[in-house]
């Protein structure tokens, strides 16, 4: 498959709105994506430079469309690519249009016998309260024209199926309502049916 840009250099704006998929965030409470290190006496931290990676939220659209497409591997690797062959979507970075903030929650580990808090086992973890987010997918790679519309529809339908985010969601954290446009309506649904179903169109 040809990667190369078609029609738009890297940086630019795409050709036509048909090239985009933008995706609202709504937050129903704090999120963290921890970075894996412990920082300074708080052992879950966060990046607070990218508070919520586009490689994140890519990877969770994509098990989205794994949960929602369970029988169809081969438009999944087309849409999000593979190891042999890139995606043609570029996930643009996640902008907050109201400044987030990161607060430090505390939690102990409880003794099942005694309901005590147990001995060394307390854990300090960075929160991340936010009220909304944006991000762009952008068509960057060429994409034959009879599959950029099904692309579209598998990326509204993982967004809008994408109901969590980040780290501890048992726990109460990263709960979220995506809002996906283009919009998912009775039409792009039917069209995710087939899809699901395998039905080609022309």
């Amino acid at each position: 498959m040809n990667t190369q840009p078609a029609h738009t250099a890297p940086g630019t704006a795409p050709s036509a709105v048909e090239d985009i998929v933008k995706v609202h965030i709504t937050f129903h409470g704090p999120f963290r994506v921890a970075t894996g290190r412990a920082h300074e006496g708080t052992d879950q931290t966060v990046n607070r430079v990218d508070l919520l990676p586009a490689s994140s939220v890519k990877g969770l659209l994509r098990a989205s469309a794994a949960q929602l497409l369970p029988g169809r591997k081969d438009l999944l690797g087309t849409v999000f690519g593979t190891a042999q062959t890139p995606t043609p979507w570029h996930w643009g970075q996640v902008r907050f249009p109201d400044e987030p903030v990161v607060v430090p929650r505390a939690r102990v580990s409880l003794d099942a016998r005694t309901g005590a808090a147990r001995n060394d086992h307390l854990l300090l973890g960075d929160e991340v309260w936010a009220t909304t987010a944006e991000f762009t997918i952008t068509r960057r790679g060429h994409l034959p024209c009879n599959q950029l519309a099904d692309h579209r529809t598998v990326l509204a339908c993982a967004a809008a199926a994408v109901h969590a985010l980040g780290s501890d969601r048992r726990r109460g954290l990263g709960w979220v309502t995506c809002t996906p446009h283009p919009v998912v309506d009775e039409a792009l649904l039917a069209r995710f049916e087939e899809l699901r179903a395998g039905v080609a169109r022309d």
